[in-house]
């Protein structure tokens, strides 16, 4: 069973994609659509939503649909665990800020990036995880700590065109977050 949470954020992903069209029909020049998505040159001339708006909506083309796809899905996928880690709030939270973290630090891509995808949020919330687990249990998970590693490696330098520093810095921030969510947690053994 995935969570209220779980269903709200993968909706919104894929919600994004349908804006993503949306504003290809209204706008076929693409400006529309350029205008919320990370352009690196133009979030530095101060179009600072971006950052936002890039963590949702995504172009309606192959890279698109398979970017939407393969976060709707990690995001269900990954519910049973963060649902249980995570109150409401701290899921959504962790989300976002690890998100706009992960695209603040793709700025360093320079100004030519052109960037979208709620990578960096998930990141963030599968490395909380892990830390999470290390103050809960005063231990680090062996199993969670490869798993994430793997799937970090993988995605953020065997596939192709990935936004590898928004996935490193929604990690980065989200260790961070899974400690300190953790440490106020009764230790399960």
């Amino acid at each position: 069973m995935v969570s209220v949470q779980g269903l709200r954020l993968s909706g919104l992903v894929i919600g994004g994609l349908l804006v993503g069209l949306v504003l290809v029909i209204v706008d076929p020049s693409g400006g529309l659509l350029l205008a919320c998505l990370q352009v690196n040159a133009l979030v530095l001339h101060g179009w600072v939503w971006q950052l936002f708006t890039s963590v949702i909506v995504a172009p309606p083309d192959l890279q698109g649909v398979l970017d939407v796809g393969l976060n709707a899905l990690s995001l269900i996928w990954l519910d049973r665990i963060t649902s249980e880690v995570y109150s409401k709030s701290q899921y959504y939270a962790t989300f976002l800020v690890t998100a706009l973290f992960g695209n603040i630090l793709s700025l360093t891509a320079g100004p030519g990036q052109v960037s979208f995808g709620a990578s960096g949020g998930i990141f963030g919330l599968v490395a909380g995880l892990v830390t999470y687990d290390y103050a809960v249990n005063k231990q680090v998970s062996p199993q969670l700590v490869s798993w994430f590693l793997f799937i970090f490696i993988y995605s953020s330098f065997l596939l192709g065109n990935v936004n590898w520093l928004a996935h490193l810095g929604g990690a980065v921030l989200g260790f961070a977050i899974g400690y300190v969510v953790g440490r106020n947690q009764p230790s399960a053994y």
